[in-house]
């Protein structure tokens, strides 16, 4: 009841004015043939308040007589209009390149794009709504230089990682997101439909106004605003199908008992040996069960709708949208989807005496998701699917799910496996924003914002009893109930003060922040339960209460800041900022509660300049800035800093007493502090014509003070303490070329975004100088995968290096005793330090999870009412480590690369011979033979678009009418092996680039309209 009051109070809240205002109308049209100008950007200067053009290119907006009106349009040069008395104002918008004049958003306010100094990108609606895509995330990918996204899985509702100039720290880094100048933990929840615009700070000087949080870039969201005439209703939505793209290449059952037969005979063993395959086991079965066909699914469903309606008068603006997103898995029929359904309200008011302005926004969101394991080489069902025996068939011939032909520990039967899966997550958000802005003085307001995040989650588990193997069985039904409950509130006041001074421009402005988290957690599980089945998964029916147990635990971080910026300008020619914050944070020790990050900017527009003006030929807009800048990283986690405490510490007494007690377990650091990114940047904004513009980005960011674990002797007893001790460096080069033509009736342009950036750790001040990555998979040979280390990379792969196949028993003799197990076709291990001796001090670096760089290639074309757009995207010079086989199982299956295995001298120095005991640990140790490299070439998306005439369009009284046909991830060129070249971890840097069986992207058509009414 308390949820349905505060989402009708909201809503209401949205839907009411406070007055009315002065209303100026006019219309936008184009200096190049005339035509009224749909959708174009009409802002009071200085704020987030505006409205756009409609289809006959009319505006109306409320403005105070001393504001400033920003006409623009991307490809138009914009234009400021003072209001004065003016009831009515018609403008004519001018061809530009691409829009480096639009207003942009920025930290705490707006700018005009060609007055920026710092290094910001920005997608409008129009960028954002051309793909349909899934996550708002995913809008960034190839669209902006210097962001690296990577899907985690291709599972509904997988997470992304996103990387801004690189990775930045060992822990979280990942950006801070502001939705309405709310700071919340994720976006999954937003649709893609609600976003106005997407600001991406990268530069030290653009997010330093966010100081402590801002370290690992910023990403401003704008939801979209209302505008002012008729309510206008719009739809927006599309309906499609998925399917997998590719499978990999396994053994069938003819070749897979082959395989293993020989792996047998290679050891000394005979048919008589327990695991040989008989003749008889595969008569009649012809290539035997393909395991990935059963599991995935053909023509999986994905939909997304959204219902939204805009308008105003002269007493109220307001926009308000209700959105419905589907998408099914493609493996497994019912055990991985995601379904989320969204309401959205937003409004701005102006007072009756304009001083006083309020506005609100509200998002409510519900979503449920199912999902298997989606990169696990133990339990993923892909996994399962690609090293199960192709032998064994679906069910037995009682209708029993089949157990592996031979014992395979937790590989089984994936069909089964997924039937008893019952998982599930139900999660409900709401995020709101609540402000009020009040002119104290001519050219002096102050405003204040309240706003919320509040996240409830409920995650359901429900196991049957069931026996799919010796290990992989439940023998009494369990049920698994678990609470999460985050909250966070965000309190800021700023005074602003802008005022232009003949041919100065000066913007100021200093505000607080007060920020508080909290994160609760219940949980309740129990076994053996009285009625069977998923509708009775409850706790109270759980016969014998000695069989639950409960858990919970509570968190809770506060931040407390101030900030101040100045901007200013001279002639538009020269520009400068100043950015300071302090922040205080209770994540850190007491000796360091507070930090404070500095910044500093400058640009030059050199094309203004009169002595080069007749200089630069086609150059007609030249832009140089540099910026240098520091920002924090507090998402550390909490209470770090302590000496935290363990409980369950049982202890015999003399007389034989056990008591359960607790004791410290780890050191305390109460100088624990920040880490802390410097930036370096230095750019060049070009526009050749009116219609090549250029963006160019070089810089140097240090992120230095990085948490490690102390070096501590081991007769301490406790864990180490958390110490600063770490620096790592990222520096790389951003370029953005773009082109915008028409020839009659044919418009065509496109963006070419490079991107090229360099990881390396520079310092790590603990005795090994090593970080552990903690990636430990099978044998004992496969443990930490990944680490970093001084010199190298982030997470690179730390393995040994191979140098071919031993051909021949002689060569064997002659290579040293660091191999004493090798026989005949088996690797040949690089001794590195040549000890004589084969261990970690021999492990180098395999290759780098991370790009050297991505490339993104958007293009567009429209012919009188079609329209058709292509998005290429690429990455070159990562690698993957093919984890998909379980090494350390012998009778796990194959990928079909194993027949070109060695089978005698001169046969091949590439892939060593099958070997059931595999003593010389082929595949059982982390080497180069186990890593690929993942470069790829992907067509994201091809969209092909019919807009209805407006003849057509007048008759049945519509605005706009627009359907398409999409495909995404149609084509994928790339040399690995494995389902999917794009694997990332947004929870662990570690973990990028590990192949264990991942859940792929999914090829999807689609077909959608745009209509508004």
């Amino acid at each position: 009841m308390k949820k349905t009051v505060l989402f009708l109070f909201l809503t209401f809240l949205c839907w009411n004015t406070f007055a009315q205002g002065h209303t100026v109308n006019g219309v936008v049209t184009s200096a190049e043939d005339g035509l009224p100008m749909p959708f174009a950007s009409v802002v009071l200067k200085g704020t987030t308040i505006g409205t756009s053009t409609d289809i006959d290119g009319k505006y109306s907006i409320q403005a105070d007589d001393d504001a400033v009106i920003v006409f623009s349009m991307v490809g138009f040069a914009s234009q400021e209009i003072t209001v004065g008395s003016q009831n009515t104002i018609n403008v004519i918008l001018s061809v530009d390149n691409m829009g480096l004049d639009e207003v942009v958003v920025i930290g705490y306010g707006v700018q005009k794009k060609s007055s920026v100094t710092g290094s910001i990108s920005s997608l409008k609606a129009e960028d954002i709504q051309k793909m349909p895509i899934q996550r708002a995330e995913q809008a960034l990918q190839g669209q902006v230089a210097g962001v690296q996204v990577t899907m985690d899985s291709g599972q509904p509702g997988a997470g992304l990682s996103v990387n801004i100039r690189g990775v930045g720290t060992t822990g979280n880094s990942q950006p801070l997101y502001i939705i309405d100048g709310n700071p919340v933990g994720d976006i999954s929840y937003l649709s893609s439909t609600d976003i106005g615009s997407m600001e991406v700070l990268k530069d030290a000087s653009a997010s330093a106004i966010y100081g402590a949080r801002g370290a690992n870039g910023v990403v401003i969201i704008t939801t979209k605003q209302g505008t002012k005439g008729e309510a206008r209703l719009s739809y927006d939505g599309y309906y499609g199908i998925q399917n997998a793209s590719r499978n990999m290449d396994v053994l069938n059952a003819s070749d897979y008992a082959m395989i293993i037969n020989e792996s047998l005979l290679n050891d000394g063993y005979n048919s008589s040996h327990a695991n040989w395959i008989q003749d008889a086991e595969i008569a009649g079965i012809g290539s035997g069960t393909d395991w990935q066909n059963k599991i995935f699914r053909n023509n999986a469903p994905i939909q997304s709708h959204t219902l939204s309606l805009n308008g105003g008068n002269e007493k109220i603006l307001y926009s308000t949208a209700l959105s419905y997103f589907s998408q099914d898995g493609i493996v497994s029929e019912d055990k991985s989807s995601y379904e989320r359904v969204n309401f959205r309200a937003k409004g701005d008011y102006t007072s009756y005496n304009k001083k006083l302005k309020v506005g609100s926004s509200f998002v409510y969101s519900h979503s449920t998701s199912q999902g298997v394991d989606p990169n696990n080489v133990y339990n993923s069902p892909l996994a399962q699917a690609i090293n199960i025996d192709p032998i064994t068939t679906v069910k037995d011939a009682d209708g029993n799910f089949s157990w592996p032909i031979r014992n395979m520990q937790e590989i089984v039967n994936p069909i089964g496996a997924m039937y008893y899966l019952n998982d599930e997550y139900k999660t409900d958000k709401i995020v709101a924003n609540l402000y009020a802005e009040y002119k104290v003085i001519e050219h002096v307001k102050v405003k204040t914002s309240i706003g919320i995040d509040y996240a409830y989650q409920w995650h359901d588990v429900y196991k049957p009893i069931y026996e799919l193997s010796t290990i992989t069985k439940n023998d009494k039904t369990r049920v698994d109930k678990t609470m999460d409950n985050w909250y966070s509130t965000n309190w800021e006041t700023t005074i602003n003060y802008n005022n232009t001074f003949g041919e100065h421009e000066l913007d100021v402005i200093a505000g607080t922040t007060a920020y508080t988290n909290n994160y609760e957690n219940l949980s309740g599980s129990g076994s053996d339960l009285i009625i069977e089945g998923i509708d009775n998964a409850y706790l109270d029916n759980v016969g014998d209460k000695k069989n639950t147990s409960s858990g919970g635990a509570f968190e809770s971080n506060s931040l407390l800041s101030l900030f101040g910026r100045v901007n200013y300008s001279y002639k538009d020619r020269y520009m400068a900022s100043v950015t300071v914050r302090r922040d205080g944070s209770s994540r850190f020790g007491p000796n360091n509660l507070y930090a404070t990050f500095p910044s500093v900017s400058t640009g030059w527009i050199m094309s203004e300049e009169d002595f080069l003006k007749d200089r630069l030929g086609p150059i007609t807009f030249l832009k140089v800035r540099a910026s240098w800048g520091q920002n924090g990283n507090e998402n550390i986690g909490n209470f770090r800093y302590l000496s935290s405490i363990a409980n369950n510490h049982n202890y015999n007494f003399n007389a034989g007493t056990v008591v359960n007690g607790s004791s410290p377990s780890k050191i305390a650091n109460p100088d624990l502090k920040w880490e802390t990114s410097e930036q370096t940047d230095i750019g060049i904004d070009l526009r050749l014509g009116s219609n090549f513009y250029m963006n160019f980005d070089y810089y140097d960011k240090r992120t230095k003070d990085l948490l490690i674990d102390a070096p501590i002797p081991g007769y301490i007893g406790n864990s180490a303490p958390t110490v600063n001790g770490g620096t790592v460096q990222n520096k790389g080069v951003e370029l953005l070329l773009g082109y915008n033509g028409k020839t009659d009736d044919f418009s065509y342009g496109g963006t070419l975004n490079f991107s090229a950036n360099k990881n390396e750790m520079l310092e790590i001040n603990n005795d090994e100088g090593i970080i552990y990555g903690n990636v430990n998979i099978g044998p004992s040979g496969m443990k930490n995968l990944t680490i970093a280390k001084v010199g190298q990379p982030i997470g690179y792969f730390w393995g040994w290096e191979t140098n071919g196949i031993y051909q021949n028993q002689a060569q064997i003799d002659n290579s040293g005793s660091h191999q004493s197990n090798a026989t005949p076709g088996d690797l040949i291990y690089v001794d590195q330090n040549e000890d004589g001796v084969m261990d970690d001090a021999d492990r180098i670096n395999l290759g780098d999870p991370h790009p050297d760089f991505t490339v993104g290639l958007n293009l567009n074309f429209s012919y009188k009412n079609f329209d058709m757009s292509m998005f290429w995207y690429g990455v070159v010079g990562n690698q993957i480590v093919d984890a998909t086989r379980r090494y350390d199982l012998p009778n796990a299956n194959y990928q079909t690369s194993v027949l070109d295995r060695w089978t005698g001298e001169g046969s091949t120095n590439k892939s060593p011979r099958v070997s059931f005991d595999d003593i010389n640990n082929n595949r059982g140790n982390f080497s180069d033979f186990m890593v690929e490299d993942a470069d790829y070439l992907r067509l994201k998306n091809i969209q092909l678009g019919y807009s209805l005439p407006k003849s057509v369009l007048n008759r049945l009284n519509i605005e706009r009418c627009r359907f398409y046909v999409s495909g995404d991830n149609l084509l994928t060129f790339t040399k690995y092996s494995g389902f999917e070249p794009e694997i990332g971890n947004s929870d662990n840097v570690f973990h990028t680039g590990i192949d264990q069986g991942i859940y792929p992207q999914a090829r999807v058509f689609t077909i959608g309209a745009n209509i508004t009414f």
